[in-house]
C-alpha cells in the first residue's frame, strides 16, 4: 500500500520532475559567455583565444542571425589577429566583411588595425593595411601620414616594403 507523499517530499518530486529534462542537457556556450571569455582573453593578451572564442560565437544561430552581434565577434577576431602581428589574416577578413560590414569598416578602424599590426610585429602587414586604407579612403590623410612616418622608419623590413609598393 502506498501512501500519500507529505507536502514537502510532494514539492522534492515535483521539483526533480521539473528539472530532470533540464539536468544533463548542455545548450552549449551563450553568445554572452563567449563575450566574457573573448574579452579575458584579449586581457590576457591570449590573441589566439579570442580568435577562437570569437570563431565559436559566430557558429552559434543566435550570433550568426544577428548581424549587430555578429559584427561584434568579427570586430573581437579582427582586434585580436592585428594584436597577434597578423596582417595578411586581418587583410583577408577585411576584404570578407566588405559586403557586409561597408559602414563599420571605416577609416579610423582601418588605421587602428594597422597600429595594431605593427605593434604586433608585422611591419610588413601593416604598411599593406595603410595603403589599403589609403586606396579606400583617398580623402583620409591619416593613412600618407603613417606611410610617411614610414618612410623615415630607417626599418629595411619597412623600407623594402614601401619600395615594393611604389613609396619609394
Amino acid at each position: 500500500m502506498f501512501t500519500r507523499p507529505s507536502g514537502l517530499l510532494s514539492l522534492l518530486l515535483i521539483s526533480a520532475l521539473i528539472g530532470a529534462p533540464l539536468t544533463g542537457c548542455s545548450t552549449g556556450p551563450t553568445p554572452e559567455s563567449l563575450q566574457a571569455e573573448a574579452d579575458a582573453a584579449i586581457n590576457a593578451k591570449d590573441w589566439t583565444g579570442a580568435v577562437t572564442k570569437a570563431d565559436t560565437a559566430l557558429a552559434l544561430p543566435a550570433v550568426s542571425g544577428d548581424a549587430a552581434k555578429a559584427w561584434r565577434f568579427e570586430l573581437i577576431r579582427l582586434n585580436a589577429l592585428a594584436a597577434a602581428g597578423k596582417g595578411k589574416e586581418v587583410s583577408d577578413n577585411l576584404n570578407r566583411l566588405s559586403a557586409a560590414y561597408a559602414k563599420q569598416l571605416n577609416a579610423p578602424l582601418y588605421h587602428s588595425l594597422a597600429v595594431k599590426v605593427k605593434a604586433g610585429g608585422d611591419s610588413p602587414g601593416s604598411i599593406d593595411l595603410l595603403d589599403a586604407g589609403r586606396k579606400k579612403f583617398p580623402d583620409d590623410t591619416t593613412f600618407q601620414a603613417a606611410i610617411d612616418e614610414m618612410k623615415s622608419s630607417g626599418d629595411p623590413e619597412e623600407i623594402e616594403k614601401l619600395k615594393a609598393l611604389g613609396y619609394l
